[in-house]
């Protein structure tokens, strides 16, 4: 493929990567009003601990496997089909493993969690699937196909929901955070076993120690890189119902899917980014990437700028006047989600320099502050706490993974200075909506008087590029 073309497939990826992206995630979001309003805050609480706990497993049981497959392309040139079906047998023998320990240990590991046993069996179908999952994603991506990557996330979607209506209008309708987890579980399982079967038509699973070893070696410092983001993300949900109640648990969840818009259009970016950014940094085009970094992070300001106007009003959209409490909770959420853009940007570098324990390091060091926040913050303010704490540690996962990125490059992804004035915005922003909450009018004329002029500027470079371009 000439570079003219893969350029032109970058971007319409990239573009159809979004679209989709919010097309689909779009659908899920729509349902946390419905789920809300027929579940009540304490099942909501109970299955958002399990996917906070899905999250964990699935970093132990995927191993981080799928992030080396982007390497694995250039070091075992010709042979990535081979490689990603090879690599996927460490997927099964780990799922084995933890369908064993969850019979031996059932009833500890229930206690422990505070689910029901036929729960821990489900943790890893559904751990497994999402294992599969990503590591087809992340396969498919290397070709920019990005059709392939809609119809699985599309399926896991419509799948997830249909069926757990299905089940809690049905056979669970005492229980419907079982009825929500079976549906979740079973669709996950049934779609990586389909996933499955179309990269055994590219290639054969047979054992080679060559990809086994290289995808170990690439991939198990991200194991705990892996797990201390998800105590960045989900770990806050585990400790507010333990520390406060499954009801809060249930209300930070459904106010968290806020900040969750910011970041299906940020995890859709980066997907195409991310493979952009390799081919470019391998050519040395630093001043072009540059120039897309600036451009993208005035976009994500923007966005983040208007949810944080429009937040009050969503809360009550998804959740109504029972979740009204959790409206203070999705301003610091907006800011972390933007954070979490920072890090996306910059930490590309990171992986193709294959620096794995600089990217476990930074993370961790983020994870712990999370957790030492959470615990003193928590037991003392209530689960609004949590929203800052989880703010103030993903600032420092984003300065952390940026000064990393900066010694690794000898370059700044992003210009130190544009970072600066963009955040010091997005927190002068973040204070005025807290402090007129309640007044809708200041809160929408600040945000208007705000992102139109950032809009026209961005569009104005944007349509200059354009024509110098012909």
């Amino acid at each position: 493929m000439s570079k003219e073309k893969e350029s032109r497939s970058a971007v319409s990826a990239g573009i159809g990567y979004t679209i989709g992206n919010i097309l689909i995630k779009g659908i899920n979001f729509l349902s946390v009003p419905l789920f809300s309003r027929i579940m009540t805050p304490d099942e909501l609480g109970v299955y958002s601990a399990f996917v906070a706990y899905d999250s964990i497993l699935f970093v132990i049981l995927s191993l981080a496997i799928h992030s080396s497959v982007k390497n694995a392309k250039y070091t075992f040139s010709g042979e990535v089909d081979e490689y990603t079906s090879s690599v996927s047998l460490i997927l099964w023998m780990n799922m084995a493993i933890g369908l064993i320990v969850a019979t031996l240990f059932s009833g500890p590991l229930s206690s422990l969690l505070g689910l029901p046993v036929v729960c821990l069996y489900l943790l890893v179908f559904m751990s497994f699937g999402s294992s599969v999952l990503n590591l087809y994603n992340c396969r498919i991506s290397l070709d920019y196909n990005y059709k392939g990557y809609l119809f699985a996330a599309f399926a896991n979607t419509v799948g997830n929901l249909l069926v757990s209506l299905v089940l809690i209008h049905t056979i669970f309708q005492n229980q419907k955070d079982l009825g929500r987890i079976i549906g979740v579980s079973v669709t996950m399982l049934l779609l990586a076993l389909v996933l499955l079967g179309t990269l055994y038509h590219r290639a054969k699973p047979k054992f080679e120690r060559r990809f086994w070893e290289y995808a170990v070696r690439y991939s198990l410092p991200l194991v705990p890189h892996g797990l201390s983001q998800v105590l960045l993300g989900q770990f806050d949900r585990i400790m507010i119902r333990s520390m406060v109640s499954d009801a809060a648990a249930g209300i930070y969840s459904v106010v968290a899917n806020i900040s969750l818009i910011l970041t299906i259009i940020i995890d859709s970016v980066s997907t195409a980014w991310t493979t952009w950014f390799y081919e470019a940094y391998a050519e040395k085009k630093i001043a072009e990437i540059q120039k897309r970094a600036v451009q993208l992070t005035i976009f994500f300001a923007i966005l983040a700028i208007g949810l944080m106007a429009l937040s009050p009003e969503l809360v009550w959209i998804l959740g109504g006047t029972q979740y009204e409490s959790g409206k203070y909770v999705a301003i610091p959420l907006v800011l972390s989600a933007f954070a979490v853009f920072i890090y996306n940007v910059v930490v590309p570098v990171e992986y193709f320099c294959e620096k794995t324990m600089y990217i476990m390091i930074g993370t961790a060091a983020a994870g712990v502050v999370d957790i030492v926040l959470n615990y003193i913050f928590i037991m003392k303010y209530g689960f609004i706490a949590a929203a800052y704490t989880t703010l103030v540690a993903y600032i420092c996962y984003a300065v952390l993974h940026f000064i990393i990125a900066r010694k690794l490059s000898g370059i700044s992804i992003l210009p130190f200075k544009v970072v600066c004035f963009i955040v010091v915005l997005l927190l002068c922003m973040a204070a005025l909506n807290l402090v007129f909450i309640s007044s809708i009018i200041i809160r929408y004329f600040a945000c208007a008087v705000v992102v139109i002029p950032m809009g026209l500027l961005l569009l104005k470079r944007l349509f200059k590029e354009k024509n110098q371009n012909g």
